[in-house]
């Protein structure tokens, strides 16, 4: 695995990439993700536009902390992030976890933020649809196998007509991809203890929210409440997409992104 520049932070350090030249886009992680997933979409992002992808703590290169961690705690290091490169203000791109991270960035740090973008993600558990019985039970797996971990997981990451070859890749990396058990701990924590739901309406930052609407990790129906409560924001669902979407649909995704970014705002028109 190449080197990966490192942030010192006050109790961590946290390993990100760093791509292109422009306006900057940060993209936030879920569970188990970390920078290098986004490739399929951090490498064309990049030809006009900065980007930026790390492994969020816990995960990856990253420190492990001690846990449970909370998402407004992981979205500060975020904002740490974006101070130890210089950012003042960046688009934000969250996935699942990340997803609920960029809401705490939005809502606690909404001068950084210039565009928000949420996939396939939720507002808290308790608004959340319920997931599908099987992939509930996946979930709840008791092993300290992490390659049986991935290769039981991985399915309900994509729609159920995802390409075989697709879904083998994925399992194939994420088996190496090993987390440290406490991290993942620690950030399956932060997801149970995430609750935005009243606080959405203070998200000034334009948003798209992007769902599969065949995403058996936290179902499309969890997007609904994120568009009625952020006042500037829009729904886009894509057909025959899962919950690692950018995965599934890059090119789909790509279109998506390019044309919401392109957009202006009050403050940067």
């Amino acid at each position: 695995m190449p080197a990966m520049p490192v942030a010192k932070l006050d109790d961590a350090e946290l390993h990100f990439e760093d791509r292109g030249t422009g306006d900057p886009l940060l993209l936030i992680a879920g569970i188990p993700a970390i920078a290098d997933d986004w490739s399929a979409l951090a490498l064309p992002l990049s030809q006009s536009r900065r980007v930026i992808a790390y492994d969020n703590r816990g995960s990856g290169r990253s420190t492990v902390t001690a846990g449970p961690y909370t998402t407004r705690g992981l979205a500060a290091d975020a904002v740490a992030l974006l101070d130890r490169l210089d950012i003042e203000r960046a688009d934000v791109f969250g996935m699942s976890m990340g997803g609920m991270i960029a809401q705490e960035l939005a809502l606690g740090w909404p001068t950084r933020v210039r565009r928000l973008i949420l996939g396939c993600t939720h507002a808290g558990v308790a608004h959340a649809a319920r997931q599908p019985r099987e992939a509930a039970l996946a979930f709840a797996m008791q092993t300290d196998d992490w390659s049986l971990r991935m290769r039981t997981l991985a399915p309900f990451a994509f729609a159920r007509t995802v390409d075989p070859a697709v879904l083998q890749a994925f399992i194939e990396k994420k088996s190496a991809d090993v987390q440290d058990p406490a991290g993942y701990a620690a950030q399956i924590a932060a997801v149970l203890t995430h609750d935005a739901a009243d606080r959405l309406a203070q998200i000034a930052a334009p948003t798209l929210v992007v769902t599969g609407d065949d995403d058996q990790v936290i179902p499309g129906q969890s997007s609904e409440l994120l568009v009625e409560r952020i006042a500037d924001s829009r729904l886009r669902v894509l057909a025959g997409a899962g919950h690692l979407f950018f995965i599934e649909q890059p090119r789909e995704t790509l279109a998506l992104l390019d044309a919401f970014l392109a957009e202006s705002t009050d403050a940067s028109a």
